[in-house]
């Protein structure tokens, strides 16, 4: 990333110019990954489209059905091929019927068996639902891999997604023992999703350094506040921080070799 995109970062999070842009199109070439992370209102959801592939991850609370499904439309997103739900609160899973209807999504992928908080078991179901294993690596489109990563008494898995050479490690869950299991693994990571809405004291200050991520995305909950001394260590660590509630949807577009914001 250049000079002049590192100095718009630190402009934008510092709320010295406003950060407002249309979604582009999420059209990509092959060799090509378009990362979106939608500002919402209420939850957290991330689209991922390569050249074959429609993937959503999350669906945002109820409160974002309307935000979530307008943004969706202005990308003009027909289809999704796959529902990935990190956990499944209703901040995370809350609008999967809908969007399985509206958008023919044919399969959701989780961790164990789908809930009826996110899915009325009594509607005849047009899709099959995958469960991932931990550790366990997979290839939703050619080059984009996921690995999971969660504990054994836990129903959240983070998720380590690479693209080429770009990484994302998108946690859903804030806790020593996640961390240790994920360092356990030789990873770093260009980004990394803040688990929980930053309401905790994690990731920790050898974490970071081990994972060594540019860029940190927070999304928002409603009534729920950042932790102060988090937000300083992202600060301290000379991490950008992405507080979407406040900077809106950001784009990030990927080829094997590098990454991009998208104007």
């Amino acid at each position: 990333m250049n000079k002049w995109c590192l100095c718009l970062i630190i402009l934008v999070i510092s709320g010295l110019i406003p950060f407002e842009t249309a979604l582009a199109e999420s059209y990509t070439k092959e060799n090509e990954a378009v990362f979106t992370f939608f500002s919402l209102p209420d939850g957290e959801s991330m689209l991922i489209t390569t050249s074959d592939k429609h993937i959503l991850v999350n669906t945002g609370s109820k409160k974002s059905e309307k935000a979530l499904q307008e943004q969706l439309d202005e990308l003009k997103i027909k289809h999704i091929d796959s529902l990935i739900l990190t956990t499944q609160e209703s901040d995370v899973c809350a609008n999967t019927q809908r969007l399985v209807k509206r958008y023919n999504i044919n399969e959701v992928i989780v961790s164990e068996s789908l809930r009826s908080n996110c899915y009325r078991h009594g509607n005849q179901r047009m899709f099959s639902t995958v469960k991932w294993k931990k550790g366990k690596h997979y290839e939703l489109s050619p080059g984009l891999l996921f690995r999971v990563m969660k504990q054994d008494d836990s129903e959240r898995m983070s998720l380590y997604i690479t693209f080429g050479k770009t990484s994302i490690l998108y946690m859903a869950e804030g806790n020593e023992a996640i961390e240790k299991q994920i360092e356990a693994h030789p990873i770093q990571a260009e980004i990394i999703k803040i688990p929980e809405y930053a309401s905790k004291n994690f990731p920790g200050v050898d974490f970071l350094q081990k994972i060594d991520p540019h860029i940190a995305i927070i999304y928002s909950i409603e009534e729920i506040p950042f932790n102060e001394a988090l937000i300083e260590r992202l600060s301290e660590s000379w991490i950008d921080v992405y507080v979407l509630k406040k900077v809106g949807t950001i784009q990030i577009r990927s080829d094997l070799n590098n990454y991009e914001f998208m104007k």
